[in-house]
């Protein structure tokens, strides 16, 4: 019964008000709540996305402890109430944190709450939203954690949503300077903001020990996994390697894109990089992976 009065719902969504709505609210709200959990997750896949969905059953939804129910909506539904969702971020474990911090768009409120109580790879996944916004409390702690995680204060770095008093201004060079300074990271990200990426490419040649036509090879490359390798394998953090891949002339990735780069680029270990890298090298392949 709850897959048909779905699929009914599903079928006339685009053209139902909220007045049309509510007799389906009802009558999935009471099937949801008397199903297995497996349903119960394929429902909250199912509307998750839709503009008009049940509010009642979405709230049902997000407040259920299986993160298989509760992550599609508190991820993708626009029908969650802001109060949910701040009762949900203080309230809620790890994993339904992570879930409301992958949402397209996150008020002050909810992020203030989840620099307090969310893993680092979701404060990560914050800094890197620009359409998550910080207010003056909640950007000075995440400030506070990233002197102790080197990624997320990259990823602060060259974020351009901040609160004006803590915008990070780069440090500027002389024009022309050879690539002589301390090969790190910092030394990077200046040359990228100066748009001198050359100059950054040959930093992380050396860095990687791979000759330059390597690197230079992976970033004119239209994808994005062969940079993303050598970034990885140096320990630089995603920051950087967003900064590169911005940089690139008319190849800006949509943001579904740059979501899907974060997220490869978190799931890859440094040492799973450096073996590769470091095995095209000596193949002589420019590819990198």
């Amino acid at each position: 019964m709850l897959r048909r009065i779905t699929a009914l719902f599903l079928d006339h969504a685009v053209r139902l008000g909220e007045t049309e709505v509510e007799p389906f609210d009802a009558i999935l709200l009471h099937l949801a709540q008397n199903v297995e959990v497996a349903a119960r997750a394929v429902l909250a896949e199912e509307i998750s996305e839709i503009a008009n969905a049940p509010r009642r059953v979405v709230r049902d939804l997000a407040f259920d402890p299986e993160i298989a129910v509760a992550g599609p909506v508190l991820t993708r539904s626009e029908r969650l109430a802001e109060d949910d969702l701040v009762r949900i971020a203080g309230e809620a474990g790890p994993l339904h944190l992570d879930a409301v911090a992958r949402r397209r768009t996150l008020s002050q409120r909810i992020t203030e709450i989840l620099v307090t109580r969310a893993t680092a790879a979701a404060l990560r996944r914050i800094a890197g939203n620009e359409s998550a916004l910080l207010s003056e409390t909640g950007f000075a702690a995440m400030l506070a954690i990233a002197r102790k995680d080197a990624v997320l204060r990259a990823i602060l770095d060259l974020r351009r949503a901040v609160p004006e008093s803590h915008r990070v201004r780069n440090a500027t060079a002389k024009p022309g300077a050879t690539v002589d300074v301390d090969l790190d990271e910092k030394a990077v990200v200046a040359f990228i903001a100066q748009g001198r990426v050359d100059d950054a490419l040959l930093v992380i040649a050396r860095i990687a020990q791979v000759p330059p036509a390597v690197v230079l090879q992976a970033y004119r490359r239209s994808d994005t996994d062969p940079l993303l390798f050598l970034v990885r394998s140096v320990d630089f953090g995603w920051g950087t390697l967003k900064h590169l891949i911005q940089s690139r002339p008319g190849r800006r990735l949509p943001p579904e894109e740059m979501r899907g780069a974060f997220e490869a680029f978190q799931a890859l270990s440094v040492a799973t990089a450096r073996r590769s890298v470091r095995f095209n090298a000596a193949q002589g392949d420019t590819r990198v992976a």
